[in-house]
């Protein structure tokens, strides 16, 4: 693993783990999420640093795609810094999900657009995230699902 990259992706977790919003949005992202929740006099954030629990390995796939597209722009002015903050807000598999969700007509930076096709392939690569199901779903009723595959139609 490249040093810069791993330095970066750690910086990302703590982030995640230690901004001030619902720790429940991390649920896809962290195993458990609800041992961090449970009454306790220390906050669900500082347990969350305190014990730095790994990403899901869809979780950890999209933090690290980000930080090979953008690296150190992540954390500067400019878009890039945008897609962290969104990240952020809504924990890495909700990102990249609202991502595909967009669709290929959407107004996505050029430079996005592989990203975005890392995600698919990422979700595709761990069903368990859920998105894959969901994607065949919306697929079986008509409806494009963002990637290369017509969408079939119901009998």
């Amino acid at each position: 693993m490249d040093p810069s990259e791993d330095a970066l992706y750690q910086r990302v977790r703590l982030m995640l783990f230690s901004a001030d919003l619902p720790v429940q949005r991390l649920q896809a992202d962290v195993e458990d999420i609800g041992r961090f929740t449970a009454p306790d006099v220390r906050s669900p954030h500082l347990r969350l640093v305190e014990a730095m629990p790994v990403l899901t390995p869809a979780a950890e796939a999209i933090v690290r795609a980000m930080i090979r597209v953008y690296g150190h722009e992540l954390f500067g002015p400019g878009s890039a810094s945008s897609g962290l903050r969104a990240l952020l807000k809504a924990g890495p598999v909700k990102f990249a999900q609202t991502a595909l969700l967009l669709g290929p007509d959407a107004p996505v930076p050029e430079r996005a657009r592989p990203l975005v096709a890392e995600f698919n392939r990422i979700f595709e690569r761990h069903p368990g995230s859920g998105f894959a199901e969901a994607r065949r779903l919306l697929s079986a009723i008509g409806l494009p699902v963002g990637c290369d595959e017509p969408p079939q139609t119901s009998r």
